[in-house]
């Protein structure tokens, strides 16, 4: 298969919309796969802190452009708790949406976005340059602009009552790989960035991200590949992260997650969780597009990730 059949593949199970510029079961809590890799057992319903949960706060939705490009401006979608934020500033966290980096909109992650409001995180959701449809390469510029997004995030922290120390990154399939490259050292910064600015995020929430390009048959040389692979350019800083994944992915087998984590383990990065969701395929987790209930087991996956970090309260 070629790179670009392999990515019209993603857009069919994607669930992502075509549009923009370019619970757990019960009774079962995370055990441990490896020093620093806990594997958790997911399922429908009996979560706690899910979406389906009343929550009395309000939010605020805005869009900023975060960036002009020779393609026009890149905007992000933000959506704020209503009301001051406290001392000390509000997580954020960052989702970049999938599309097998050709297609999708911003507007995929409005849920989880609208959801962590509710909870107290500001919720962004970025958009970023697509390849073209028939583009066999790299997605170097979608990998640029994920990064510039997050720059722009810590240096608005404080205009949007962010702690600047508290910035995550999220994403789901090609935007969950766009936010793994946020936290390793690859060749893909915009140079009209601030590169002072650091865009490494201090937590992951990944669903269902390619990992190893490897394993995707394409006319790009397998060492420039390599270079933008989050399998290849892991290092032992790799922030907390969570993998929620589905073990019956014909387009990212579990394989992947499980030589990732392996890898992370043998480097020292200390904090990997990987949540299966059995049975199900690319994804699932997208509202209104997988099983009942397994956008509610994912969201509520989220928040128990987030708040053992402590940046919700318990």
């Amino acid at each position: 298969m070629d790179n670009v059949k392999f990515f019209k593949r993603i857009l069919k199970q994607d669930g992502t919309p075509e549009a923009g510029i370019a619970g757990r079961r019960a009774g079962l809590a995370p055990r441990r796969a490896g020093a620093g890799v806990l594997l958790a057992a997911a399922a429908v319903g009996g979560h706690a802190g899910t979406a389906s949960e009343p929550l009395s706060s309000g939010v605020v939705p805005e869009s900023f452009v975060y960036k002009t490009t020779d393609r026009g401006p890149l905007h992000v979608q933000v959506i704020k708790p209503a009301g001051p934020a406290p001392a000390g500033g509000r997580p954020c966290v960052l989702f970049f949406h999938g599309g097998g980096w050709r297609r999708g909109s911003a507007n995929q992650f409005v849920p989880f976005s609208t959801l962590l409001a509710r909870h107290g995180v500001i919720g962004m959701s970025a958009e970023y340059r697509l390849l073209g449809p028939d583009e066999d390469a790299v997605p170097r510029e979608a990998i640029q602009d994920a990064r510039s997004a997050m720059r722009w995030a810590r240096q608005n922290a404080e205009k949007f009552g962010c702690d600047g120390r508290r910035i995550g990154a999220g994403g789901g399939s090609a935007g969950g790989t766009l936010a793994l490259l946020t936290a390793m050292p690859v060749p893909a910064d915009d140079p009209k960035d601030d590169l002072h600015v650091d865009p490494r995020p201090a937590a992951l929430v990944v669903f269902n991200a390619p990992l190893d390009l490897d394993d995707y048959p394409s006319r790009v040389p397998l060492a420039e590949r390599r270079r933008y692979a989050p399998y290849y350019q892991l290092d032992r800083n790799l922030p907390p992260t969570l993998i929620m994944q589905g073990t019956k992915d014909h387009t990212v087998p579990m394989e992947q997650v499980t030589r990732f984590c392996d890898k992370a383990r043998m480097l020292g990065a200390r904090d990997v969780t990987v949540v299966p969701f059995e049975g199900r395929n690319h994804g699932f987790f997208n509202k209104g597009k997988g099983q009942p209930g397994d956008f509610d087991a994912a969201a509520g996956h989220m928040l128990d990730f987030l708040r053992r970090l402590g940046w919700i309260a318990a």
